[in-house]
């Protein structure tokens, strides 16, 4: 993971196995220790939570579904590497559920003795307005002026 192509390659295997739904080679890629902050609740969980609910999605899924990234940012140390990005289904029939909106994702890998990496730190969300509680869909969507003249003088999250 000392280079740029192996976190790129990192990402795409992810996407390959959740899109060919292959539960074992996408958690092969994660820490028994890792945390895990999904957008689909709860919160925060375990790696065995993941795999459940990982598992309890795949049938709603149809075989051969992609995933289109953008927007990656990697940092690479000698036993850390973290990328963010944004990211979505493609390739879904007209309509698809998951294929409505972009979500966004921070992981992060750990060095291990035997040589290899595996991800210790995997945040996905999506990112809400908070004056209508509603997700924001689409990057596209987000007039960021207007979001930020919005806050005026007071905090519209609490």
């Amino acid at each position: 993971m000392h280079d740029h192509k192996t976190v790129h390659a990192a990402i795409t295997e992810w996407g390959e196995a959740f899109c060919n739904k292959q539960l074992d080679r996408l958690m092969a890629l994660y820490a028994p220790d890792a945390v895990v902050f999904d957008a689909i609740p709860p919160f925060s969980s375990s790696v065995e939570v993941m795999r459940a609910k990982v598992a309890a999605c795949f049938p709603h899924f149809p075989d051969g579904c992609a995933i289109e990234t953008r927007d990656l940012t990697v940092n690479i140390g000698a036993e850390m590497a973290v990328a963010h990005f944004l990211w979505h289904f493609v390739d879904l029939p007209a309509n698809h559920p998951a294929g409505r909106h972009w979500l966004r994702s921070s992981i992060v890998w750990r060095a291990h003795a035997n040589g290899g990496w595996l991800i210790v730190h995997d945040h996905c969300s999506a990112p809400f307005d908070p004056y209508t509680e509603k997700v924001v869909l689409h990057p596209e969507t987000v007039d960021v002026a207007a979001a930020a003249s919005n806050c005026g003088g007071h905090n519209p999250v609490g």
